[in-house]
């Protein structure tokens, strides 16, 4: 069982992790990859899901999807459940655009983390899925085809 100490150790490590994630993958493109991946992750989402789902405000989300949209990155459609609601999907031009994001990222690891061994790599990782799947909310949004 973690304690209050060693818990106490990361408190200090968050605000790093989420300044390297920014500079990673650009402050200025982070909402709108946030919005893509979780369509994409999830499937045909309202934007109240979406906003769920990355823990922002409808509002904010609208902002997000409207400018995703302008630039030919995500549509819309009706929601064939909830006339007044539309459904998200990532278009073939937010696919390429969220690969390369990706492909950008990895080249960015690659390059900061060269003094890395891969076995170092893979515990970090497989420590921060823990760690995500931990401090997930507790109710998480479904796939939807």
């Amino acid at each position: 069982m973690a304690t209050a100490t060693a818990c106490a150790a990361l408190v200090p490590v968050l605000p790093h992790l989420a300044r390297a994630r920014r500079r990673l993958i650009g402050a200025a493109s982070l909402p709108g990859t946030a919005t893509l991946s979780i369509v994409r992750e999830h499937g045909s989402l309202r934007m109240s899901e979406v906003a769920e789902g990355l823990g922002l405000d409808l509002s904010t989300v609208s902002r997000h999807v409207a400018h995703l949209r302008a630039e030919g990155l995500l549509t819309t459609s009706p929601d064939p459940d909830d006339g007044r609601s539309q459904r998200l999907a990532v278009t073939a031009a937010g696919e390429a655009e969220l690969r390369a994001q990706r492909d950008r990222v990895v080249g960015a690891l690659v390059a900061r983390l060269a003094g890395w061994d891969d076995a170092e790599v893979d515990d970090l990782a497989r420590l921060l899925r823990k760690l995500a799947a931990t401090t997930a909310p507790e109710k998480t949004l479904q796939r939807n085809a």
